[in-house]
């Protein structure tokens, strides 16, 4: 008797309530005014979002053909979550970054486990700005004049004989791959003196396992499918995910741990400090030296995180925008004949150049800045309010009335998203024309109708210098004090790399179909990308 009290009770109790949450997770507020899809009682939306937990990107990008570029959504873990896929919402949102808004216990519970609690992605407050301070001597232009000339001067003439080799033998690789090879290359040598032998003359090497490339990799796409799954303890178990994380995670410190014993085996880390690595001196100390010789740096986690964060997003970066670089250059041949025209025209095709010589190649500038626009390094991202706020109306694109945000709801926007946005527009145009956007709407499009096409030609003006998108529109590199300080070292890269290989080689995708990106923290590219090369000389 006193059971079956208990069960109708129980049931009583779950009747109330979901009367009282009918279409929403427990404990958010209904809001009427937003679209979204409609959720189930007490679940909200976890059971139409759970199955795309590893295809979010293009599950955002779904329901905002279906409600537009403000929407929003429930389930359990997040609360409430409220899409703003507009450049004046995400402007307000990234001023009031670390202050109204903060990543969210969420995001941090999955960035603490990788790239780790005192790296950039998984700390805040004073511990994310040491994080980032710490950092900044990579991206000091000395860094560049120093190291990282010195990096490329190496690694490319290795790509050179490797694609003549490939070239004569006929060999089909993956350049996705190779652009990754060559970046963490690149980086590890400019930041720890270290050949790690990832990419050598021979096509052969890319079917070598790499540790460092194979955990980073996992631990990505891990990682991402955890963010909009609030059973990710409960469902990694069960799909075995959660083994490889963590195996991939003990090999990655293995690596990194070994790093750093041998560094400090070296005279390096007692001869060099942070100070020098900043001043304008000759040191030859590299950025490790530097870390171990730091007096602020007692923590051998910070040390390790900072390391791996530099390892995932420092090669990430470049390896995607190169990698989607030529997927969107092979559609568009013509910008392929443009480079290498000034590649030869300005380097002669031959010699690296320098990082002060990046600027003397607009037409790279504005394809590196196309192919980021369509596929930006973080393509989404979210933010937990701290407080009740209010983003401001938007009536000339139809939204007449303020955006009510409470405490506790996560404001979630997509840049791979709303840089596609054929809709977007912007209102500088309409006061340099004292126009109304119902009179001119193609003069006030901040990309115009082929916002979904790759067009380099609108990052150049009309005497064919290169013209820096602004922020928020264009928000590849992030906004504000979260601006990527990596975006210069990516640049010099991307710039490097082309000017070096286009006056010698020609990229042949074998497979033209569509490409599409990974459901990863960064702009991965699914699958394999198999290319074919052709020497030109």
């Amino acid at each position: 008797m006193i059971t079956l009290t208990i069960a109708l009770a129980l049931l009583t109790l779950f009747i109330i309530v979901a009367l009282a949450y009918p279409d929403r997770f427990v404990g958010t507020k209904a809001r009427p005014d937003l679209p979204g899809p409609r959720g189930v009682p007490l679940l909200g939306n976890l059971f139409q979002l759970l199955p795309h937990r590893r295809r979010m990107l293009q599950r955002l990008s779904e329901l905002e053909g279906q409600y537009g570029e403000l929407f929003t959504f429930t389930m359990p873990g997040r609360g409430r979550s409220i899409v703003i896929n507009r450049p004046e919402w995400l402007e307000h949102v990234r001023k009031h970054d670390g202050t109204r808004y903060s990543k969210g216990s969420t995001a941090l519970a999955v960035f603490k486990e990788f790239p780790g609690a005192r790296s950039a992605f998984g700390s805040e407050g004073q511990l994310w700005k040491h994080s980032r301070r710490i950092m900044q001597p990579i991206f000091m232009s000395q860094s560049f004049d120093r190291h990282v000339a010195r990096a490329l001067n190496e690694t490319i003439p290795v790509l050179r004989n490797f694609l003549h080799k490939a070239a004569e033998s006929g060999v089909v690789f993956d350049f996705n791959e190779f652009c990754g090879r060559y970046s963490l290359e690149v980086l590890c040598k400019a930041t720890m003196n270290l050949d790690t032998a990832v990419l050598t003359s021979d096509p052969a090497c890319l079917s070598t396992d790499h540790k460092m490339m194979h955990t980073v990799s996992i631990l990505n796409h891990i990682s991402s499918g955890r963010l909009h799954n609030p059973l990710w303890r409960l469902t990694e178990m069960l799909d075995g995910s959660r083994s490889a994380f963590h195996s991939a995670r003990e090999d990655l410190f293995a690596v990194v741990d070994k790093l750093v014993c041998d560094r400090t085996a070296t005279a390096d880390a007692q001869t060099t400090t942070h100070a020098q690595l900043e001043s304008d001196s000759d040191s030859d100390g590299d950025f490790l030296s530097a870390l171990l010789s730091d007096p602020s740096i007692t923590d051998p986690v910070l040390l390790r995180d900072t390391l791996i964060t530099l390892l995932f997003a420092g090669r990430d970066t470049t390896q995607n925008a190169l990698a989607w670089s030529l997927y969107e250059l092979s559609r568009r041949p013509a910008w392929v004949d443009r480079m290498r025209e000034e590649a030869i025209r300005v380097g002669g095709g031959t010699e690296t150049i320098r990082h002060d010589e990046v600027h003397s190649y607009p037409i790279h500038l504005a394809v590196l800045h196309e192919t980021l626009r369509l596929w930006p390094g973080a393509p989404k991202n979210a933010r937990l309010a701290l407080s009740d706020d209010v983003l401001p109306s938007v009536p000339e694109h139809g939204y007449r009335h303020p955006v009510r945000v409470s405490k506790g709801d996560y404001v979630l926007w997509s840049d791979y998203a709303m840089m596609r946005n054929c809709k977007v527009l912007i209102l500088t145009d309409l006061v340099a024309h004292r126009l109304s956007w119902r009179d001119q709407p193609h003069l006030i499009q901040v990309w115009g109708p082929d916002a979904r096409e790759f067009n380099p030609a609108r990052h150049l003006d009309a005497h064919g210098q290169f013209v820096k998108p602004p922020q928020p529109r264009f928000h590849a590199f992030g906004a504000g004090p979260r601006l990527c300080p990596g975006s210069r070292l990516a640049t010099y890269e991307f710039v490097s790399f082309w000017a070096a290989l286009l006056p010698l080689f020609d990229f042949v995708p074998v497979e033209a179909g569509e490409r599409f990106p990974a459901d990863a923290l960064t702009m991965s590219m699914e699958g394999s990308f198999m290319v074919a090369v052709k020497s030109r000389v």
